[in-house]
């Protein structure tokens, strides 16, 4: 599980946009070369200012897990699940921190309400599924323990060895590295797919928050010189349509629930529920985002709803 708790990590890191670019750069810097308690300190100088900031706090977990103060570590993803409890990343990093601990009921139902977050959630499907293949190899080990003439569960436990790489622990062994327990190829695809969907996550949260702070370059930004929507609308009608329904608001609120991403051919498909409220205005739409990736970069090229 800790190469996709970095994941979680680095996502949160970059997703900073109202902190100074140099603060930021220095603290991603320093987080990959594992200055862990210097980038605690910024963390905790930017933390003075803005107290409830869940992207300081976030990482400020991260930072205690890796100086081995796991108990504070874990208070603070407890408190993030509940006072952001939308947020899938602090339910997975909870998860990491009681596998760790030898507690797997725990993380499990951490790992679970991640997923029931964000169904999509890649990073915490994966997680969840080598949890339920450590467990079985710990049922097995006790099994063999109680009755060393059981075949059955020699067979079973020597089919989990084989095909994961897993040994069996006592209750209190840190897990392995999961990326240590696969072959390289598989990991590889998992990853890809994690930081796919990590960036288009990242990608729809800045295309709302450009849209709820009217800002139309930023948000328009967001769409492809190739977008076409299904009424025949390319770019620039699509400019012409959007831009009075953008600026001219005296202000809007957005919020997405229920994301999902799949692949669709060469494109990427986000579907959601968007609540729309501005003014007299408070509507609760289902919408698709079609979405081309060129050269790492993530654009919009139909929108339906």
């Amino acid at each position: 599980m800790s190469k996709r708790f970095l994941i979680a990590v680095l996502f949160s890191v970059i997703a900073f946009s109202h902190y100074s670019f140099a603060d930021i750069s220095k603290l991603n810097k320093l987080i990959e070369d594992k200055d862990y308690l210097e980038a605690k300190e910024i963390v905790e100088q930017l933390l003075n200012s803005d107290k409830e900031n869940p992207q300081l706090l976030f990482i400020n977990g991260v930072l205690l897990s890796e100086l081995g103060e796991i108990d504070k570590a874990i208070n603070v993803f407890v408190s993030l699940t509940k006072s952001h409890p939308a947020l899938p990343e602090p339910y997975n990093n909870l998860a990491v921190l009681y596998a760790q601990n030898g507690d797997f009921d725990l993380a499990k139902t951490a790992l679970e309400k991640s997923i029931k977050t964000h169904p999509s959630y890649a990073t915490a499907h994966i997680n969840l599924g080598d949890l339920y293949t450590r467990m079985a190899s710990e049922s097995y080990n006790q099994a063999l323990q109680i009755d060393k003439s059981n075949k059955n569960a020699k067979t079973k436990l020597s089919l989990i060895k084989k095909l994961f790489n897993f040994q069996p622990i006592n209750k209190n062994i840190v897990l392995a590295k999961d990326t240590e327990q696969k072959t390289q190829s598989l990991n590889e695809i998992k990853n890809k797919e994690d930081i796919i969907n990590e960036k288009i996550f990242a990608m729809i949260d800045n295309w709302k928050n450009a849209w709820m702070s009217q800002n139309f370059d930023q948000y328009i930004g967001y769409y492809s010189d190739n977008f076409k929507n299904n009424k025949g609308m390319d770019l620039e009608k699509w400019k012409q349509f959007r831009k009075p329904r953008v600026i001219n608001k005296p202000s809007i609120n957005i919020k997405l629930e229920n994301i999902e991403i799949s692949k669709n051919k060469n494109l990427y498909s986000v579907s959601f529920t968007q609540m729309y409220q501005s003014g007299d205005i408070d509507s609760t739409t289902k919408k698709t985002l079609l979405i081309e990736s060129i050269d790492d970069q993530y654009k919009i090229v139909n929108e339906i709803s």
